[in-house]
């Protein structure tokens, strides 16, 4: 039986995985990390509470409501968090129509520990007064039961009910371009007490727009809503549509109380309440967006460039220059668009020219004469479509004159070698007395198509280690598969010792290998040494009819012949060579059972 331990792979796996992220994170760390940013980083961040219970609540926005009008069913399950599985349809009253669904989850902090609020809103509106109750529901929380409790609406036909809070979606443009960037800002105004709110995990609901996170901006000012001037919270953000069509956009957050993130810019006087921050997930009323798809025939140099941009005329640094001296060319962008749809143009490819762009967004290049024949710079071709027109602007950067002289360069060089004035040919000199390591490639080997195969090498050896240490520890639990094969395994061994003996004639070879070959068939029944086994544990393996039979006499034959060496009266002689059929008979019958 195997014996060897295998307690050190999870060892080696887990070293292996540990230096694999810490691989990854030297990677993405970037390399310009302060010595107190480094420390910052390694500041013990708050662990998930998984002791505390869940809370869960349900409940309707506002609980009191008129006849047609919209209100918001709003459920909340906010503790250690786990995989929700929601039901598809909430039975209700059918004078309730319940409308589109949002969910979201906010991962938030409270006593050093983190939670997760899992937010779920329905829509709803009612088309009768009355008192009317959405019953409890159970969903499956981590594969457990979770009750959510009975909500109630009151619905009146003649008293105006308040109105749900909510958020409001505006855009800077409705019908724009594909790719041509618009301002969206999310407002949550403020309380009638004038207390105002932050905003948590802004979304954007409406597939076919990209955001820019980098153009956020956060500020508190007076907006005008409804007639009357209020202070609000404002998310601004650049969107940018990729899907042309008409988009339903509309947005989604979380109100947080105090729980502001970020810079922030407040004007005029406003109330921040106290206490520990409540999350309620609110939504807006969505926003048609119609997206155009850019028209037909873009030039060959449109790079992807959308807005209304001015470039002003071009500066050299110098326009006197030697020849592999560089200069660098400028071009100021006057743009009446946000620059982050601005593209620089890639650089043309000339003869005379080399020409290295700048690192974006500078719209500059750096330009190097290869020859003193050139007397301008060569013009770079540049378009972008302007929305405002609905046509594409040729924005080539043309070309400038300039001076390449070769003054001051080496126009001679000298002889390497004394002997070529005299016709001698020229030779390089004794570097070294062998021929250097020859290579077949000098591509390098992170980049040859062999280097993914060999990384896969450890990986392999790991599954390869895994797949022996599971058949290890099958054969620790079923001992008896080992004794069974490694009874076959002598069993052929004897087996070959009977023949060899019957070919030669040597009957006291034949018996004792005969009664081996048996004891050994038997042996993993009793799970004792063949040695050990007699003739009647030999007959115990045989089926009562072959242990009456012939094969039971052929048995106590070969053990009565081989029990001659105890016995002190001569035995009977018996052509052994001739009984051997019978031998291999009884064999492949005690062979089976293996």
């Amino acid at each position: 039986m195997v014996k060897n331990d295998m307690r050190f792979v999870p060892c080696l796996i887990s070293i292996i995985l540990t230096m694999a992220a810490a691989a990854s994170l030297r990677a993405q760390v970037s390399p310009h990390v302060s010595p107190a940013q480094a420390a910052a980083m390694q500041v013990v961040q708050p662990l998930a509470d998984l002791s505390s219970p869940l809370t869960v609540t349900a409940g309707f926005d506002p609980p009191a409501a008129r006849v047609g009008q919209t209100v918001f069913y709003r459920v909340a399950l906010d503790g250690p968090g786990g995989d929700i599985k929601w039901p598809g349809v909430i039975s209700a009253p059918p004078q309730l129509k319940f409308g589109s669904m949002s969910q979201d989850q906010l991962v938030h902090g409270f006593s050093n520990k983190i939670l997760l609020l899992d937010s779920y809103l329905y829509e709803v509106r009612a088309t009768a007064a009355g008192h009317f109750v959405v019953p409890g529901f159970n969903v499956i929380l981590d594969g457990k039961p979770v009750q959510i409790p009975a909500a109630t609406l009151d619905v009146d036909k003649s008293i105006p009910g308040p109105a749900p809070r909510k958020l409001v979606l505006e855009v800077s443009a409705t019908n724009v371009f594909l790719g041509q960037p618009l301002r969206a800002s999310v407002i949550l105004p403020a309380s009638p007490e004038n207390q105002i709110e932050a905003l948590r995990e802004v979304q954007f609901g409406g597939n076919g727009f990209s955001s820019d996170l980098t153009t956020m901006k956060q500020a508190v000012e007076p907006i005008g809503l409804n007639g009357r001037t209020n202070e609000a919270f404002i998310y601004e953000i650049t969107l940018t549509p990729i899907e042309a069509g008409p988009i339903a956009l509309s947005a989604q957050a979380f109100a947080a109380g105090r729980d502001f993130f970020g810079p922030i810019t407040a004007s005029g006087p406003v109330v921040i309440s106290g206490g520990p921050p409540r999350y309620v997930l609110l939504t807006s009323d969505p926003v048609q967006v119609n997206v155009r798809p850019l028209p037909a025939g873009q030039p060959a140099d449109f790079n992807g460039s959308i807005g209304t941009f001015n470039l002003s005329p071009p500066q050299l640094s110098t326009n006197r220059i030697q020849t592999g001296q560089p200069v660098r060319l400028t071009v100021a962008v006057h743009n009446g668009s946000p620059l982050n749809r601005l593209v620089p143009p890639a650089p043309p490819t000339v003869n005379d020219w080399e020409i290295i762009p700048d690192n974006p967004p500078d719209f500059s290049f750096t330009l190097i004469p290869l020859t003193d024949a050139v007397r301008q710079t060569p013009a770079i071709p540049f378009s972008c479509f302007d929305p405002a027109s609905g046509s594409y602007v040729d924005l080539t950067i043309p070309s400038l004159p300039v001076t390449v002289t070769s003054q001051g360069l080496p126009t001679e060089m000298s002889t390497v070698d004394a002997g070529a004035a005299s016709g001698a040919p020229l030779r390089l000199g004794d570097l070294s007395p062998s021929p250097g390591k020859s290579v077949a490639s000098i591509v390098p080997p992170q980049l040859r198509a062999g280097f993914i195969c060999f990384q896969l090498v450890p990986l392999l050896a790991i599954f390869g280690l895994w797949r022996w240490d599971r058949h290890r520890r099958f054969l620790e639990a079923h001992p008896d598969i080992v004794r069974r094969r490694e009874a076959r395994r002598l069993l052929r061994r004897e087996k070959r010792r009977l023949r060899d003996a019957a070919g030669r004639g040597d009957a006291a070879a034949i018996v004792r290998h005969a009664a081996n070959a048996m004891q050994i068939a038997s042996a993993p029944r009793y799970a004792a040494h063949p040695q050990a086994l007699v003739c009647s544990d030999v007959l115990e393996h045989l089926d009562d009819a072959d242990r009456t039979g012939a094969a039971g006499e052929t048995v106590r034959k070969i053990f009565a012949a081989a029990d001659t060496r105890f016995a002190s009266a001569p035995q009977m002689q018996t052509n052994w060579p001739a009984l051997q059929p019978d031998v291999n008979a009884v064999l492949l019958k005690l062979e089976e059972h293996l």
